[in-house]
């Protein structure tokens, strides 16, 4: 088309807009401000759906990077034992965890507490007394230590229940009774608890 034929489109348009009824106008008008506000209220919501997104990975991402890094420190350190402590020396960050302190108490039972952990519990009520432990160990090894224990004491077993990450334990020699609890959790970390009663 040539700008003649546009100006002669125009033209002859021009007319039958101004015959288009006030009311539609308003009507279109208001049509296109309630499209053009529902535009804005979905980009709005879209990037604050985003950002929230973006938030959340960002608060995990230290804590994926973090484990991944102990993981890969964990296997380089079988390969290269002491690794960790001059890794530790340039990267503050991987040093190893210092050793959790014992709270007050004294260690209870007939087995001496398992190499690594920590007592973070102590209570007596009258003759009884429950002492918890915990630290990073192998469920299993930590299970295997206590149960030879007791027997190497001669103490003989009841197991009142198990399950894959718990299990309950009631040692028995003459008239003295120990309650043993060991429990892991999603972290690694296992827990010893010992009751007894003192005579």
């Amino acid at each position: 088309m040539s700008k003649l034929g546009l100006l002669g489109y125009a033209a002859a348009l021009f007319p039958a807009i101004l015959q288009v009824r006030r009311s539609t106008w308003i009507a279109a008008g208001v049509g296109f401000l309630v499209l053009l506000g529902l535009t804005a209220w979905a980009a709005v919501a879209l990037v604050g759906a985003l950002w929230g997104q973006a938030r959340n990975l960002s608060d995990a991402a230290p804590d994926v990077l973090r484990e991944a890094t102990r993981a890969a420190v964990g296997q380089v350190e079988v390969v290269v034992p002491g690794m960790r402590e001059k890794l530790g020396e340039i990267v503050p960050a991987l040093k190893a965890e210092q050793p959790r302190r014992d709270v007050s108490g004294t260690d209870v039972g007939p087995v001496a507490r398992y190499p690594g952990l920590a007592r973070d519990y102590w209570h007596r009520e009258g003759r009884e007394i429950t002492v918890r432990y915990e630290g990073v160990a192998d469920y299993a090894t930590v299970l295997d230590y206590y149960v030879k224990g007791f027997a190497a004491q001669g103490y003989r077993q009841n197991l009142l229940s198990a399950a894959p990450d718990a299990e309950r334990h009631e040692y028995l020699k003459d008239a003295d009774r120990v309650g043993f609890v060991l429990a892991k959790d999603p972290k690694g970390e296992v827990k010893v608890t010992i009751v007894t009663v003192l005579p």
